[in-house]
């Protein structure tokens, strides 16, 4: 009797598991429908008909990268500061609201940059018309902030890469297939090969862990005790440091051409994007997967716990342990992806109009979403079933 009171327990919790599961992917589509449809509503005092059918900005224009850019600089604030004193709860409280504060500064900043660039297609650029479509792009950036933090709470995956999927990845992704139909036998193939390159190298990175082995203090005087095993991702940023990085190049880019003498060597200045661009892309993966994974609060579990990390020297702490290794791994996964984007850029030049470059970042970010919701969402109601 016990065990189909077991039984049936474990069968209506799985069960339980399987619906909420079901749920949440649900919800997530929705939400993504939703945010389909904030990315085709217009903005006002455009006339969309001096633009080309590929190149309109939308209510969501901004994007993302205000929110993404945010936490990179409070984070590379944060680390050089002084440590406080403060538990963990506040100190993530105080990191949260400084990043809110900043997203909305650098949404504020980027969109008078966007007003400025949009003036010759407005109806009219007067003060009223800048300030209405100003204000526009600030509230859809605003939106598109609030609903990625929505999304990591409520579904504990990266908010931000959701929603880059689901406003422009999809979108690069069908111009890319549209793209690939039009082209000749040999430069499909090649895409085709990228494309298989691209998932194998998003599959490795996101399957990837650095395992630190553990013991506690009793299973110390054991010598018959195996250690556990405390796994890491080697890239727990994703792909968010190439996307700051092309964004922070892209500005960097504007204003290099509006210096006169620097235009007439275009090679000079590509060799110096392309330099830029690699050690922007592994110091921006370093930082990014920092912002997910807090060294300090792992250590002090530890030591609450009182296991203790087998490879580390005896007399070195924890904390300052766990830091040296993660950061070795995360310059090393940062640096992979660099390699990637060297090579698509070397691709670029033999095959450009395929636009291998220039859709690296979406074909990443569809890849990581994919596995991130695969293993957070329909594990949650598979594997436990």
């Amino acid at each position: 009797m016990n065990k189909l009171s077991t039984m049936l327990a474990n069968m209506f919790s799985a069960e339980k598991l399987r619906k909420s599961a079901q749920d949440r992917v649900f919800s997530l589509f929705v939400l993504g429908a939703c945010l389909r449809f904030l990315s085709k509503i217009p903005l006002p005092c455009i006339d969309y008909s001096l633009l080309p059918t590929s190149n309109r900005p939308c209510f969501l224009a901004l994007g993302i990268l205000p929110l993404v850019q945010a936490s990179l600089l409070v984070q590379v604030f944060n680390s050089v500061k002084p440590k406080s004193e403060d538990d963990d709860f506040d100190k993530y409280q105080k990191i949260q609201k400084q990043v809110k504060i900043v997203s909305a500064c650098i949404a504020v900043l980027i969109s008078i940059a966007q007003v400025k660039t949009l003036s010759p297609v407005m109806y009219s650029y007067t003060l009223m018309s800048k300030f209405i479509l100003g204000t526009t792009l600030i509230t859809g950036g605003l939106v598109l902030i609030w609903i990625s933090e929505w999304v990591s709470e409520s579904f504990s995956i990266s908010g931000s890469v959701v929603v880059l999927t689901f406003t422009s990845v999809i979108d690069d992704v069908i111009r890319l297939v549209l793209e690939a139909s039009n082209l000749d036998n040999k430069p499909r193939i090649i895409l085709c090969l990228y494309v298989l390159a691209v998932a194998a190298f998003t599959t490795f990175i996101s399957k990837s862990t650095v395992e630190f082995p553990i013991l506690s203090s009793k299973q110390s005087y054991s010598e018959q005790s195996k250690p556990s095993l405390l796994p890491f991702a080697i890239n727990p940023g994703a792909v968010m440091g190439l996307v700051s990085a092309e964004s922070l190049l892209r500005i960097i880019q504007s204003g290099l051409n509006q210096v006169t003498f620097l235009s007439i060597n275009s090679t000079l200045i590509g060799v110096f994007i392309s330099l830029l661009r690699f050690v922007f892309i592994i110091t921006f993966s370093y930082y990014c997967s920092k912002l997910q994974v807090d060294s300090d609060k792992v250590s002090k579990e530890l030591i609450t716990m009182n296991m203790t990390i087998l490879r580390k020297s005896p007399g070195q702490e924890t904390q300052n342990y766990l830091e040296d290794e993660l950061k070795r791994t995360y310059l090393s996964a940062g640096l992979m992806l660099a390699l990637l984007v060297g090579i698509s850029d070397i691709l670029d030049n033999y095959y450009p109009t395929i636009g291998l470059k220039s859709n690296l970042s979406s074909l990443l970010i569809l890849f990581g979403t994919m596995l991130d919701l695969e293993d957070r969402l329909f594990d949650l109601g598979l594997k436990k079933a």
